[in-house]
């Protein structure tokens, strides 16, 4: 039997599919843990938001990232079993990925091994998808998930493209891809080839090793101009033996870069087993192979996840009790980052008989550094840009903690009745609320109702978004 759930007041109902449960959502699709009743297996079914059906060049989108990740079997990239559309539900049915994104790792900190690892497994993914013709043209840690036994995946071919495509953008004059991953040609909006890809793989590297990106701005054009004029990164001095590789993939002329993920993944192993650095790495027990992720001729990166293991079985030292909850037993939060953000980890539950063993923690109160402030309104002010001229909807109101509307209200909490922030407020409840009461006049009952919903997470009190609110639950009664 099929199953019906109510996404965002909205039935969603696919034959051959039963939903067990939401794995997450955001502005233009979510994804939902379910089974595939022909074969009885689980699949993470990406369903995109209603209010984007209505909309040919989202659904185009759609519909082409599933037709070229079908093409593209390969252990490092996502698997996609089926792809449709059901009246004006739009899916696609992928392999269930449980391990969580890159995104989560990065934020929590990452050895090198591990790094290194990580961003070899997607250079093979890579090369594949280029050798098919396809370059991805959206290589980030959000779209980077991993499988139970850690091998790294590349998702979101949402916005890949031939690479004999005459044009590098679906317009004229357009730039797409996510500009603090994007590359100088990217930027330009020139026509790209794989290489561009191993340039994003620099920029996540360069993440993975520090912290944090690059280049950094108040607003996402910025930062795309710096990855055209800036210098490639350095690296802090306990990295420096790793800046090699950091030129060859992000060296702002193509034609300078490595030429492809197999040349990476050979310069990786070359300098491990050249650099004095890397004793440490291959020190002790060789590193994890995996069945079927390495292409054939490539060696496995030996030892390179040799001082993040502990002594028992030999397993990695993020798998052992301290991290086990979040690297074995996370929530499988996956493919919702495909075309979206990260959500967010669940905490771990409080009464498994684990908070004996913790110190108890005092919290400190500090005082409000005003600079905080305007680093929030900066990056709101960003978001709020981004959602409302570039992407539809995006940052706006996911993901959260780092939405538009989740950063203004961080910054009313610090200094209340603060202008800037009250004006964003209102800047995005308008923008909803047009859109709202478009759908409504459309007589887009479901779309009427979702779209007034966001705006009134910005808004709460606003009149006329409840109206259109109740307006779309009447309509869509028969009233």
């Amino acid at each position: 039997m099929t199953s019906t759930v109510l996404l965002k007041s909205v039935d969603i109902h696919i034959p051959g599919y039963r939903i067990l449960r939401p794995v997450g959502e955001g502005g233009m699709a979510s994804v939902f843990l379910a089974v595939q009743e022909s074969l009885d297996r689980e699949v993470a079914l990406k369903v995109m938001a209603p209010a984007l059906a209505a909309n040919a060049e989202f659904t185009d989108r759609f519909l082409k990232e599933g037709r070229i990740t079908a093409k593209l079997s390969h252990p490092n990239l996502v698997t996609v079993f089926d792809i449709g559309s059901h009246g004006t539900v739009y899916y696609l049915a992928a392999e269930y990925i449980p391990g969580g994104t890159l995104r989560e790792r990065v934020d929590k900190g990452l050895p090198v091994g591990e790094s290194l690892d990580i961003v070899c497994d997607v250079a093979r993914g890579l090369q594949f998808a280029h050798d098919m013709g396809f370059v991805h043209r959206d290589v980030k840690p959000g779209n980077v998930l991993f499988k139970a036994d850690g091998t790294a995946v590349l998702a979101d071919f949402g916005i890949a493209k031939a690479m004999d495509a005459k044009s590098g953008a679906t317009m004229a004059g357009a730039s797409i891809g996510t500009p603090d991953y994007m590359s100088p040609e990217q930027a330009r909006a020139e026509q790209v080839d794989g290489r561009s890809d191993l340039y994003s793989l620099g920029v996540m590297l360069y993440e993975m090793l520090t912290g944090e990106t690059p280049y950094q701005a108040s607003d996402p054009f910025t930062v795309a101009l710096m990855h055209v004029t800036q210098p490639v990164p350095t690296l802090p001095p306990e990295h420096a033996w790793l800046q090699p590789l950091l030129d060859g993939l992000m060296a702002k002329s193509v034609d300078n870069r490595l030429a492809s993920g197999d040349s990476f993944v050979a310069a990786v192993e070359q300098l491990l087993a050249a650099a004095p650095e890397a004793e440490a790495l291959k020190a002790a027990t060789p590193a994890r192979k995996r069945s079927g992720a390495r292409r054939s001729g490539n060696t496995t990166l030996r030892g390179a996840k040799a001082v993040e293991r502990g002594a028992e079985g030999g397993l990695p030292r993020w798998l052992l009790p301290a991290g086990v909850a979040v690297a074995v037993g996370a929530l499988a939060l996956i493919l919702v980052l495909w075309l979206l953000p990260t959500t967010e980890e669940k905490p771990a539950e409080i009464g498994d008989g684990t908070e004996s063993a913790l110190p108890p923690v005092v919290l400190v109160p500090s005082p409000v550094d005003m600079s905080d402030v305007e680093s929030l309104l900066a990056q709101a002010d960003a978001n709020r840009e981004y959602g409302t001229t570039k992407e539809p909807g995006r940052k706006l109101t996911s993901p959260s903690g780092d939405s538009a509307v989740d950063l203004y209200r961080k910054v009313l909490d610090i200094e209340a009745g603060n202008a800037r922030a009250l004006e964003g407020l209102a800047v995005i409840g308008e923008y909803y609320r047009q859109r709202s009461e478009t759908m409504c006049e459309r007589q887009l009952w479901g779309n009427c109702r979702i779209l007034a919903e966001e705006g009134l997470k910005a808004q709460p009190d606003d009149g006329a978004l409840r109206d259109l609110l109740a307006r779309a639950e009447k309509g869509a009664l028969g009233g």
